[in-house]
């Protein structure tokens, strides 16, 4: 097959290395990338140049799996480490041989995230997480690159991981936010903002939370209800309406259909007790006490938790965002 033409020499060895690895032979798949890897001929065309970083990306992944694979066997065998001396070095060449390879691949622009974890734990396993820190940020703000979310998860979830500040944190979710507003770690984005002693950032988990339920994934979800809940209570006690209107004036002519309809009230105050009451109690702040998912609310709380529904109603009759100002 590599005979066809040396132009198509890398797909092919990529192609057939993917093959192997499918069967198990790692040691052959990775015998083919090494001599693709060495192959020249000639100056690369643009394509044949990106064939060839995919194959040093799957050298590296294979150079990362055998260090994982060597550390787990020192692992497994004999306590006496000083013994292994030959291992540790044999380890610590594959960790360089892996470390030189991703290091090498990331220096062209695209999305590389499974090497980009691999090569983050062979980093952490090391205790270097200043370089770390620096491959992160590098990969998640370098402008060459194609927008990508999970590079900024990834440095959010490292930064997290070492308890970073709350101000590092809210700085790499306000970015994920604005590239992915119903991803799962808005919830935490907006509860970080709500915790903070910034008004904007208060200001801005009310959006956050408005904006998760724009999407139909969290519709049902409890949690996310939940949060927008306690966003608009809190908003509202400290006498921010104009930010709950805000959000809400782009939501009213389609939000009551969307969330708050007869058939949404009546299945879920029916199946679903616990979603139903989060939801009336947000259709209570931003319909008001006469709107229809309200009254069922109210009805449904009458028969499990009298006390709480009381003072929700009180809310509502205090704080409804369709009270007169």
């Amino acid at each position: 097959m590599k005979n066809i033409g040396v132009k198509n020499f890398l797909q092919i060895s990529l192609e057939q290395a993917f093959y192997l690895l499918c069967n198990g032979q790692i040691e052959d798949a990775s015998r083919v990338l090494m001599v693709a890897e060495s192959w020249r001929f000639g100056t690369f065309s643009a394509s044949q140049n990106k064939f060839f970083k995919l194959i040093q990306a799957y050298r590296a992944l294979l150079d990362y799996r055998a260090w994982l694979d060597k550390k787990a066997s020192v692992t497994e065998g004999d306590s006496d480490f000083a013994s292994h001396s030959s291992t540790a070095q044999e380890i610590f060449g594959l960790y360089k041989q892996a470390t030189t390879s991703f290091q090498e691949i990331l220096r062209f622009p695209g999305v590389w995230d499974p090497f980009v974890q691999c090569y983050v734990d062979l980093l952490e396993s090391s205790g270097e997480k200043h370089k770390v820190e620096e491959l992160l940020k590098e990969y998640a703000y370098n402008n060459k690159n194609p927008a990508n979310p999970n590079a900024h998860v990834y440095l959010y979830e490292f930064l997290k991981r070492n308890e970073a500040t709350s101000e590092k944190l809210i700085n790499v979710l306000k970015i994920l936010h604005s590239l992915v507003p119903s991803h799962r770690l808005m919830l935490e984005f907006s509860q970080l903002l709500a915790e903070s002693d910034c008004e904007k950032h208060h200001k801005l988990a009310v959006q956050v939370a408005f904006d998760l339920l724009d999407f139909s994934s969290w519709k049902k979800d409890v949690n996310a209800w939940k949060c927008l809940e306690r966003r608009l209570m809190n908003a509202l006690i400290r006498n921010h309406k104009a930010w709950v209107m805000d959000e809400w004036g782009s939501r009213k002519a389609w939000w009551p259909a969307y969330h708050f309809s007869k058939c949404h009230a009546r299945e879920e105050c029916e199946h679903n007790e616990p979603l139903a009451l989060r939801k009336g109690m947000v259709a209570g702040i931003l319909l008001g006490r006469a709107h229809h998912y309200f009254s069922a609310f109210c009805i449904l709380g009458s028969k499990i938790q009298t006390k709480s529904i009381q003072n929700m109603k009180t809310f509502v009759n205090t704080y409804s965002c369709a009270n007169p100002d």
